[in-house]
């Protein structure tokens, strides 16, 4: 049966890269643990990496937006917005079209596209990680910004799904699963530039701990208040999460990396989930 090989989450603002040296004694670190996150990507000689991420009405706009849709192309380009990176990415659409019949089956009836284009929810992390880009792309977009949102338990019960329909794939498939978001920032709102590292480091410790039920037990008003509406990514993180569970508990977290950079506007976390 397939494997789900490799499983992370990691911040993606645009930021990353257009002031990659801003706060260098803090940003160092989150640089060195991108890098190696990207050997650990590497070692992992993956089929595919399946990104999850948000779009920021770039690719998908109120007069169709779902809460999920998966690519199914076997080449993606970015839109490069604000500077962010542009480029082409090679998609995974043996793995991708195996994915959307998986998680159909199991009750999650994703949107499908073939012309998906990517924000920077996906190039950033990609450009930081080309070993993920290599294995071939399949890009998760799950709606993390526009109301009613799919609750945080039904985001790790997608995780639980993906790892499901990956274990159907041949025995040879070995696929990573990549959540791309959060932690705390403000977009576009007046408190833009605050960063909550208290609520970051709570949320850390307890992915890193396997205690997943205070996560859980979040409202979205609670989240918006104390991390800002760019925390109700965290979602990503919990499909990541929740792809490793198999038929036990998710595996806990490793933290490769945190800092409240306000050069970024935003409190950066990187972490594995291996067991």
């Amino acid at each position: 049966m397939g494997t789900v090989a490799y499983a992370a989450a990691t911040s993606h603002v645009g930021a990353i890269i257009k002031n990659p040296l801003g706060g260098a004694d803090r940003s160092r670190a989150l640089h060195d643990a991108w890098r190696r996150m990207d050997e650990a990507i590497g070692r992992a000689d993956l089929t595919a990496m399946i990104v999850v991420g948000t779009d920021h009405y770039e690719t998908f706009g109120l007069d169709n937006y779902p809460t999920y849709c998966l690519g199914l192309a076997d080449r993606y380009e970015g839109w490069g917005e604000f500077g962010t990176p542009d480029g082409t990415f090679p998609g995974a659409p043996g793995v991708a079209q195996a994915l959307l019949a998986g998680l159909v089956e199991r009750g999650f009836d994703s949107a499908r596209s073939h012309t998906m284009r990517l924000d920077h929810s996906f190039t950033v992390p990609l450009t930081k990680l080309p070993n993920a880009a290599r294995a071939g792309v399949v890009p998760l977009f799950l709606n993390c910004n526009t109301p009613p949102l799919p609750s945080l338990r039904r985001c790790l019960e997608l995780g639980r799904a993906i790892g499901a329909a990956v274990a159907t794939l041949p025995a040879d498939t070995r696929v990573g699963v990549l959540g791309t978001g959060g932690i705390s920032h403000w977009v576009g709102l007046p408190r833009f530039g605050e960063i909550n590292e208290e609520f970051d480091r709570d949320f850390v410790s307890c992915l890193r701990d396997g205690r997943l039920e205070p996560i859980l037990a979040l409202s979205d008003e609670e989240i918006l208040e104390t991390a800002g509406n760019g925390a109700l990514e965290i979602r990503t993180w919990l499909v990541a999460v929740g792809a490793t569970a198999g038929a036990g508990e998710p595996a806990p977290g490793t933290l490769l990396a945190y800092a409240p950079m306000a050069e970024w506007a935003i409190g950066a976390g990187i972490m594995e989930f291996v067991r």
